[in-house]
Parts: C-alpha cells; sequence; structure tokens
C-alpha cells in the first residue's frame, strides 16, 4: 500500500474511533434496536480534484407499525448508510426506498460536470446521523420508552468541533477546489454563523481561511434543488463557476 493511501487508511480509522468522542456525542447513540449510530468517515477519496462536503449523513429508514396498532406506518431511522451520498436503494418494508441525497447529488452536481462520485473526495462536515424532533416523535410512536437524544438543532455546535477533521482532509485531498452544500456548513466554513442562503449560495470562489485557505465555492443543497426551482437555477449557475474554476487549476 502506497503512502498516500495509507494516510486515508489511517485518518478513516481515526475518524471511526476517536470521532464521537472529539465531539461529546452522548453514550449510548444507537438507532432504535439498539444498532449503533456510528461516525461516517468518507469512502471516496479522490485526491487532487473537488471535494463535496455535505452538512451530515442520513440514515436507513423502516415503515413500522405504531405501538397502538394504528394502520398510519411510522418512518423510523435504523441502520447507518454506506458512506457520504450512496447510491442506495433498499426495501423500508412497504417500498423500495432511495437516498435522495445521493440521488440528487449525482443529478445536480456531478453529471453536469461529467464526473463520478468516486472522481471526488466526498464528505460530510458533521460525521454522524443527528436525530430531528419528528424523528423522536416516530420513533416513540413505535416504541415508546426509546427517547433519543434530538441533535438536529445542535449542527452548529457540532460542525464547530468537527472543523479540525474536516481540516485533516483537506490536508490528505489537497483539493483544487472545495465546494459545500446548503446553508449550514456555508455558515460553519465561512464563519458567518448569521449570513443567509441568499448571500452565501451566491458568492464566487473565494479562500476559506477555517480550512487553512483552500478554494471554495459555497453551493445549494442537491435537496434543495429537487423542491425549488429557485434553487435548482442557481446550482446550475454555480455548476458553470466550479467547472471553470476546475479548469483553472487544471484538473
Amino acid at each position: 500500500m502506497r503512502a498516500q493511501e495509507k494516510g486515508v487508511l489511517a485518518y478513516q480509522q481515526r475518524c471511526f474511533r476517536d470521532y464521537a468522542g472529539s465531539v461529546g456525542l452522548p453514550v449510548p447513540y444507537v438507532y432504535i434496536d439498539g444498532n449503533p449510530i456510528r461516525p461516517l468517515p468518507p469512502v471516496q477519496t479522490a485526491k487532487g480534484g473537488m471535494m463535496i462536503v455535505g452538512a451530515y449523513p442520513s440514515a436507513r429508514f423502516e415503515a413500522r407499525r405504531p405501538a397502538d396498532d394504528s394502520p398510519r406506518r411510522r418512518l423510523v431511522p435504523i441502520g447507518d448508510n454506506l458512506q457520504p451520498f450512496a447510491q442506495e436503494e433498499y426495501f423500508d418494508g412497504v417500498r423500495i426506498r432511495r437516498l435522495e441525497s445521493g440521488h440528487q447529488i449525482r443529478q445536480h452536481l456531478l453529471t453536469p460536470l461529467c464526473l463520478e462520485l468516486s472522481d471526488c473526495w466526498v464528505t460530510d462536515l458533521v460525521k454522524v446521523f443527528l436525530y430531528k424532533p419528528q424523528h423522536l416523535s416516530s420513533c416513540q410512536a413505535v416504541r415508546p420508552d426509546f427517547a433519543p437524544p434530538v441533535l438536529r438543532g445542535a449542527f452548529a455546535e457540532l460542525a464547530e468541533k468537527s472543523l479540525p477533521w474536516l481540516r485533516q482532509e483537506c490536508d490528505l485531498c489537497q483539493p483544487k477546489l472545495v465546494v459545500t452544500l446548503g446553508e449550514e456548513v456555508a455558515q460553519a466554513i465561512s464563519g458567518e454563523a448569521t449570513a443567509k442562503a441568499d448571500d452565501l449560495l451566491t458568492r464566487p470562489t473565494a479562500p476559506a481561511e477555517r480550512i487553512r485557505g483552500w478554494t471554495t465555492l459555497h453551493l445549494p443543497h442537491p435537496d434543495a434543488c429537487r423542491r425549488s426551482d429557485k434553487w435548482a437555477g442557481i446550482m446550475a449557475q454555480r455548476v458553470n463557476i466550479a467547472a471553470a474554476a476546475m479548469r483553472e487549476c487544471g484538473a
């Protein structure tokens, strides 16, 4: 194994082993059946090209009947995804479900740039799935005694604690361009916690001092493009900016 590959593997192992403690995740931190929620290190680790930074991983979900046996099933998270923005399809107990972020990133970012996920370094700023209030509600409808910590509202704090991990990834990747997805990641990396999407996600490329000055472009999240023609149009324009920036760097 080459030294560069050993460096990536060593980082993945450290992340898997040490990330949760470094950001202060509760113990135990689990899904409804007791499966541990583990850090999701980058799997696609191409160097010297584009680094893609999402917010945090999603999860695999299952449609389960509530404890009161009402006919409406509830979607509950049951396990980690395989990798950030994976192209995953699985049966959730009722129908085939796909990881939408993985599908949308291909449609709105990678395909227009003639890239595959394997051409990029693909990661999330926060490395673990975060429960939202609606996840808690669904879980407790199925299993009333299950009370996982709802950490979605702590994203900004977790993102701040996760920046040292992202800086390590930048050092390994040596990216020509870092693209961030969504308002919250842009806020964390720019250090402008109160800046709004209409400002952050329409700026030109610029060095991001919080990740050692790597050239960065803030993009809408692909899921926002699925829901909004406005953000789909902005994404299409900014993909052209990303392509030009990569050409200028000789990538």
